[in-house]
This record gives C-alpha cells, sequence and structure tokens, in this order.
C-alpha cells in the first residue's frame, strides 16, 4: 500500500487503511515477492477476480511500466 502511495492503481481512488486491498497479480497467494503485488479499492479488487486472464495481463504490464520508471528515475536503465 506504502509503495502505491495509499492509491487504488485502477480507478485512483485513496482509501487509505484498511479499505485499500494488496492484490496478488498471479493470484498466488503464497507468492509475496513485491512485484506480484498491487494495492486496489474494494471495488476493483472484485473485479479482479474475474476475467482473471485480462487482469493478470493488465497487472502485470502496469507492473512493468512502474518498473520501467523507477529504473530511469534511479539511472539503471
Amino acid at each position: 500500500r506504502k509503495r502505491d502511495g495509499y492509491i487504488c492503481q485502477v480507478c485512483g481512488v485513496s482509501q487509505g487503511f484498511p479499505a485499500l486491498a494488496i492484490h496478488h497479480i498471479d493470484y498466488n497467494k503464497h507468492n509475496n515477492n513485491p512485484n506480484n503485488l498491487i494495492t486496489l479499492c474494494q471495488s476493483c479488487n472484485n473485479k479482479a477476480n474475474h476475467n482473471r486472464d485480462y487482469w493478470t495481463e493488465y497487472f502485470e504490464e502496469k507492473m512493468r511500466n512502474k518498473n520501467d520508471l523507477r529504473d530511469r528515475t534511479l539511472g539503471k536503465a
């Protein structure tokens, strides 16, 4: 939640703790790698539990873009 600024990474709503959920991108609750976790509001988290193929691809792309931006900012690219 902190990494994502306490903001839902789909709709942009800022609800703070505990209203925001941590979603596992690959739907594996044991994979707690930060690149597999994304902050969602309850509404978006509920949506993400349907049509999993779409949402997995969506979140993976979002995390790639976030990591690319971080790397460029830190001079790693």
